[in-house]
C-alpha cells in the first residue's frame, strides 16, 4: 500500500505544481490536450510501482490490481488524442469490480458510489455522456478482466 500511496501523493504534488504554474487549467486536468501532458507522469509513476511490487514479489491480487489499472490507463490515454475519457468513471467503476471481487456487498455499494461518481460529472460539466459511457466501459472491461489475470 506504500507505493501507492506514494504514488498520489507525487501525482498530487505534480498536479499542484502544474495548476500554480498555469500549465493545467485546474488540478483535476480537465482539458484534453492537458491530458496529453499528464497522461505519461501518471503512467510512468504506476508503472514504476506497479514494477516495484512485481520485483518484490508480495501477494498477488494487489499487483494484479495495479498491472490491470495501469493497462486500463494506457486505453485511456490512446482514446484521449480523440476523446476525453471519464478517469473518474474509468476508476470508479474498475474499483467497484474490484471490491466486488472480494466482498459481493461492499462491491453492489461501490457501484452505486461509482455511478454516483459518474453523475456528478455529468452535473459539474466535466464531461460529455459520451466521455462519461466510454470511461465506464473501459473501468468495466477492466474490472471484469481481473478475474483472468
Amino acid at each position: 500500500m506504500g507505493c501507492i500511496a506514494t504514488v498520489a501523493a507525487l501525482l498530487s504534488f505534480w498536479n499542484l505544481r502544474q495548476t500554480r504554474r498555469g500549465r493545467y487549467s485546474n488540478f483535476d486536468v480537465s482539458e484534453r490536450k492537458q491530458r496529453q501532458a499528464f497522461y505519461p507522469v501518471l503512467l510512468g509513476l504506476l508503472g514504476l510501482a506497479t514494477a516495484a511490487l512485481v520485483w518484490q514479489g508480495p501477494a498477488g491480487p494487489l499487483r494484479e490490481g495495479l498491472l490491470a489499472c495501469w493497462l486500463l490507463l494506457w486505453v485511456c490515454y490512446g482514446i484521449n488524442f480523440w476523446l476525453k475519457v471519464s478517469l473518474h468513471a474509468a476508476l470508479s467503476f474498475f474499483l467497484a469490480w474490484a471490491l466486488l471481487h472480494l466482498r459481493a456487498d461492499w462491491g453492489l455499494l461501490a457501484f452505486v458510489a461509482a455511478a454516483l461518481v459518474a453523475a456528478s460529472r455529468l452535473a459539474l460539466q466535466r464531461h460529455t455522456v459520451p466521455e462519461l459511457l466510454v470511461g465506464t466501459g473501459i473501468g468495466l472491461v477492466a474490472g471484469a478482466l481481473l478475474r483472468w489475470l
